[in-house]
């Protein structure tokens, strides 16, 4: 098994995008979250997801990787992804690290960690083996004296860090982060945003949504703007 680490993903053409997204809408109820989005991620690139809050920023990428029912069409390496089943978009390789972390706080944070090879594997000795968990814990080793200790006790930026590590260990080709440095200290987000840096120098695909762009593009190849739910590429 590849590894999120290893080099750029094999197996699709250039000419097909490792994400696409067509007139893909989202709503909650009456409430229309977002309107026609239509864009394309091609294999290696890292984009950038930016726009003031509450503007359907997250509500994109929950309706991209299927957690929450979208209208129109999603494709992952020229795919078309199912509605609403997040199961089938972790196996094919997109993984969401959502906003605010979303660990299990009783739980420790290696276990934490571990639950992302459930997509590939229910052999939690294949999981701890295994090469993306190893990379998981080659990119953060400030956690090593933690993974013992329940997520919740962990501090913001331990947690943010546990949270990206257990989206790599989903081995994953796209990897999308959700406001990675929200609510943490600047050093902490400089660190944080130096682990996204080389897991796309690597090759993965990346996906960063940020409020604001200027961080998000120091590492991002270009960015998509998301307001009052419309997707436009500024």
């Amino acid at each position: 098994m590849t590894g999120p680490m290893t080099g750029p993903m094999t197996g699709a053409t250039p000419a097909t995008p490792a994400l696409a997204v067509r007139s893909m809408s989202v709503a909650y109820g009456a409430m229309v979250a977002v309107h026609d989005a239509t864009f394309s991620i091609a294999p290696g690139e890292a984009c950038a997801i930016t726009g003031p809050n509450g503007n359907g920023k997250s509500s994109l990428l929950m309706g991209i990787a299927g957690l929450v029912r979208r209208r129109g069409g999603v494709e992952i390496f020229g795919v078309p992804a199912p509605n609403g089943d997040v199961r089938w978009a972790a196996r094919r390789g997109l993984t969401l690290v959502p906003e605010r972390r979303q660990l299990y706080p009783g739980l420790s944070a290696v276990d934490n960690i571990v639950l992302g090879c459930y997509c590939w594997t229910s052999s939690l000795r294949k999981a701890r083996a295994s090469r993306p968990f190893g990379l998981a814990l080659e990119l953060f080793p400030e956690i090593r004296p933690h993974l013992r200790q329940p997520a919740g006790t962990l501090s913001g930026g331990q947690q943010q860090m546990v949270a990206i590590m257990r989206g790599l260990a989903s081995d994953p080709k796209i990897l999308a982060v959700d406001e990675p440095c929200l609510g943490l200290a600047e050093a902490m987000s400089r660190r944080v945003y130096d682990a996204l840096a080389r897991i796309h120098e690597a090759g993965t695909t990346l996906i960063v949504v940020e409020e604001a762009p200027k961080r998000a593009l120091t590492i991002c190849d270009r960015r998509v703007e998301v307001r009052n739910g419309v997707v436009g590429t500024p």
